[in-house]
């Protein structure tokens, strides 16, 4: 027995072992990664942009920038690479001792180390790129310069003419070009590339500064000797000629606005001979904005005088219209005042009326005197018709509002007539066949709706009698005396279809007294009502009384009555 358990426990020992060692060889892998991971990092080519530095002029500025760049990466091949190839030797020895969590601690911790190699590595390398690429640039913009400098000299010395006094200091200019191309170079032959780099991106920036000027020199001197020139006769002739036809342009002031200009424009050919051109410009942009003022008011006066043409005729028809139509309400109102009641306000409004047209055709006749003078200032003139056209608009307007009230007075008047009369037959029609139907008596409220129509009939009456007339309160009396019996014929229909249907009901029922008790004693309960005047009622009753018995037979005596009401 003893010697089964000693061989389970050398067993057992010999599992663990094994898989102790199985675990070791698994993590073995960790750190043969990251050794590769290292050779890899010291074998990155940093040697070759290094070269590329080495290429260039190798002194001053550029000399100091080498020996930081090779310093830094000597630092990381040197220390930082030997301390990460200690730390990994001693995750190994760890992983040997089977210390797997100090071992894998220790590869993190390498790892860690290789990544800020690796960045070290990326930002000096950048720099490297960047600073490749700007001395790249700058060839670029010194051969520009040079060609610049070339091309500019010859351009002043072949168009002399374009460039006017301006030539002599464009050409003492460009002279001073030359010596400061060379600057470039020398920084460059001494290794000062960050020296080089600022002088030539100043010098580029003003050479092509310069070249933009020298395209622009043509076209402002051209501005001043010809175009603007030009723009001021044209607009004195123009101004000149539209006088003479009649157009009032004192407010314009043509002659001294011009002549503030000349004075303006007299100053810019010297500040483009001293190439000041921002100043030149200003002063040129000043000048346009100012002859676009007076053409845009001289603009106005020809489109004013098209308009005052082109609604003259229109704003006479509109006063005469006004006037003639203030006439026939002021007769109107004469004629009928004594018949129909006028609203004293709108009598006072028409006086009102009057004297404001009498007021616009006044300042019209001044209007189109000042039309007949030699000159004239036509958006005045614009001005005031558009006064006188939206006042008389409004005019008009309120006045067609009372010409229509007292046209349709004795309209008004028919009507209500019409509709008193259709009342009386109406409300006589109604109460004939109440008295005539199959009702034990004429309902109480009926008789009283009939007496409430008659006295607001009489009322009625009365005022179509007073003089004058108020038109107004008696349509609305009508109105109401009407839908007063609209009420009453509607309610008197109703009670008679209930009736009638009532009856029809207790009739059919009759048949069945005899046998069904239930239904006698219902059928007696509706006549009841039906003499008490409560046909509604009866109706409900002797329905439920004959469903009980013969389901159905209420809505053939409903459909029956519904035929003879319409035949």
């Amino acid at each position: 027995m003893m010697l089964y358990v000693i061989v389970g426990i050398i067993v057992l020992i010999l599992i663990v072992i094994g898989v102790l060692f199985y675990m070791r060889n698994q993590r073995r892998s960790s750190i043969e990664t990251i050794e590769q991971r290292k050779i890899e990092i010291q074998q990155l080519p940093f040697q070759d942009e290094l070269v590329k530095v080495k290429a260039l002029n190798l002194k001053g500025q550029t000399v100091q920038h080498f020996d930081k760049w090779k310093r830094e990466w000597q630092t990381v091949l040197n220390e930082d690479l030997k301390s990460c190839e200690l730390i990994i030797n001693d995750a190994d020895e760890a992983l040997d001792k089977f210390k797997f969590k100090e071992s894998e601690e220790k590869v993190q911790e390498a790892n860690v180390l290789l990544n800020q190699i690796e960045k070290k590595y990326e930002v000096s390398v950048n720099e490297i790129q960047d600073y490749m690429a700007k001395i790249s640039e700058d060839e670029r913009k010194y051969d520009d310069c040079r060609i610049i400098y070339r091309e500019s000299k010859r351009d002043v010395l072949a168009n002399r003419h374009q460039y006017g006094e301006s030539a002599g200091p464009l050409e003492a200019q460009i002279e001073t070009y030359e010596p400061q191309i060379d600057v470039y170079q020398q920084h460059v032959n001494e290794g000062n590339y960050d020296d080089a780099h600022q002088h030539i991106t100043a010098l580029h920036q003003e050479m092509t500064r310069l070249k933009e000027d020298m395209e622009e020199i043509p076209e402002l001197i051209r501005d001043v000797q010809k175009e603007l020139p030009a723009q001021f006769q044209d607009i004195r002739f123009g101004c000149r000629d539209l006088k003479l036809e009649g157009y009032n342009l004192e407010h314009v002031k043509v002659d001294s606005t011009l002549q503030t200009l000349k004075g303006k424009l007299n100053l810019v050919e010297p500040l483009i001979a001293r190439l000041e051109l921002d100043k030149a410009e200003t002063i040129i942009d000043e000048i346009n904005d100012s002859i676009d003022e007076m053409v845009e008011l001289v603009e106005l006066e020809v489109k004013a005088k098209n308009n005052v043409e082109l609604t003259k005729e229109e704003i006479t028809d509109q006063l005469f219209h006004a006037k003639d139509t203030n006439y026939m309400i002021r007769t109107e109102i004469e004629y009928v005042k004594d018949t129909y009641y006028i609203n004293e306000e709108d009598i006072q409004n028409v006086r009102q009326y009057d004297n404001e047209i009498q007021s616009l055709i006044t300042v019209y006749d001044e209007i189109l005197m000042e039309t007949a003078k030699s000159s004239i200032r036509y958006t005045e003139v614009e001005d005031n018709l558009k006064y006188i056209e939206t006042h008389v608009k409004v005019i008009n307007e309120k006045q067609e509002k009372i010409q229509n009230y007292l046209t349709n007075l004795r309209e008004d008047e028919q009507e209500a007539q019409r509709n008193t009369l259709k009342i009386q037959s109406k409300k006589e029609e109604v109460y004939r066949k109440l008295l005539a139907s199959n009702l034990s008596s004429v309902p109480e409220r009926f008789i009283i709706m009939k007496n409430e129509i008659d006295v607001e009939t009489r009322e009625v009456h009365q005022l179509f009698n007073k003089r004058p007339m108020n038109v107004t309160q008696v349509r609305d009396k009508v109105n109401k005396v009407l839908a007063t019996m609209n009420t009453f014929e509607a309610e008197a229909m109703e009670v008679l279809e209930y009736a009638q249907y009532a009856e029809q009901l207790i009739q059919y029922g009759n048949r069945y007294r005899k046998d069904h008790a239930d239904v006698n004693k219902d059928l007696n309960e509706a006549e009841r009502l039906f003499t008490n005047n409560r046909y509604k009622r009866a109706v409900e009753v002797a329905e439920a009384a004959l469903e009980r018995v013969e389901p159905g037979a209420t809505e053939r005596i409903e459909e029956i009555a519904l035929k003879h009401k319409r035949i």
